[in-house]
């Protein structure tokens, strides 16, 4: 019984994540030839602030890039 699990940062829509477990699950099927009904997968969401990136919160690390991008483009626009 082939069980993976999925860590991911919060913000993906229901949608999202049920379209990532059927296509996680089918990517089983193919691979290890597993009968669909034994595949089970487990999605953990996290809090940007509870993922760390270079000894930084994730949350941290985005709004810094939010920032850059911001900045990126109203310079391109001037």
């Amino acid at each position: 019984m082939p069980i993976v699990t999925v860590n991911l940062m919060e913000g993906r829509s229901p949608e999202q994540i049920e379209n990532m477990i059927a296509e996680v699950s089918e990517a089983l099927v193919r691979s290890l030839d597993a009968p669909i009904e034994t595949v089970r997968i487990m999605v953990n969401e996290m809090a940007p602030y509870g993922f760390g990136i270079a000894g930084r919160s994730a949350r941290l690390v985005m709004a810094e890039r939010q920032a850059a991008d911001a900045t990126a483009s109203t310079e391109g626009q001037a």
